[in-house]
């Protein structure tokens, strides 16, 4: 398969998985753009299996690379802050997407990617647990606990 053939298979599943990590429109793109430059020249060199559960290994870590990279060059919080509410980020904010991100946001980070890649970008728990570099019975219980965290918060939203 071709670099054109997986951008287009799998250009929306990739820009949902990094726009849940980085809550940003264009920082989502900048990871889109760094993480396919990887896989073309790592697609040059080797044949992948499992494209879907590798190309999120690769962006997945592309994201973690970028966040290190910023927190080195970060002073205070306060010139770090942005204006969120542009227009497009006030019509995303009322979809039931970035609802849900609401709720991943308040539970441990592992259970929160866990629970992104497993339920919804439909990853087996073993390409999870590959794209997290954990143990599949580790991935298991971030997936539980997780989902029983998500759970408690909606019923006491209901009640």
């Amino acid at each position: 398969m071709d670099l054109e053939q997986i951008y287009v298979m799998y250009f929306n599943d990739l820009y949902r998985y990094l726009f849940s990590l980085t809550r940003n429109h264009a920082e989502t793109e900048d990871l889109l753009q760094e993480t396919f430059i990887k896989a073309h020249i790592a697609l040059l060199a080797n044949d992948i299996d499992e494209i879907k559960p590798w190309l999120f290994k690769v962006g997945y870590y592309t994201f973690i690379d970028r966040t290190r990279k910023e927190k080195r060059y970060v002073i205070t919080d306060k010139f770090t802050q942005k204006d969120f509410n542009t227009p497009e980020n006030i019509v995303t904010e009322n979809n039931s997407y970035e609802e849900l991100l609401g709720y991943l946001d308040k539970i441990n980070p592992m259970e929160k990617q866990a629970i992104l890649l497993c339920d919804v970008h439909d990853c087996t728990y073993e390409q999870a647990a590959n794209i997290l570099n954990i143990k599949l019975n580790t991935l298991k219980s971030h997936v539980s606990r997780g989902r029983k965290k998500l759970r408690k918060m909606l019923t006491k939203e209901e009640g």
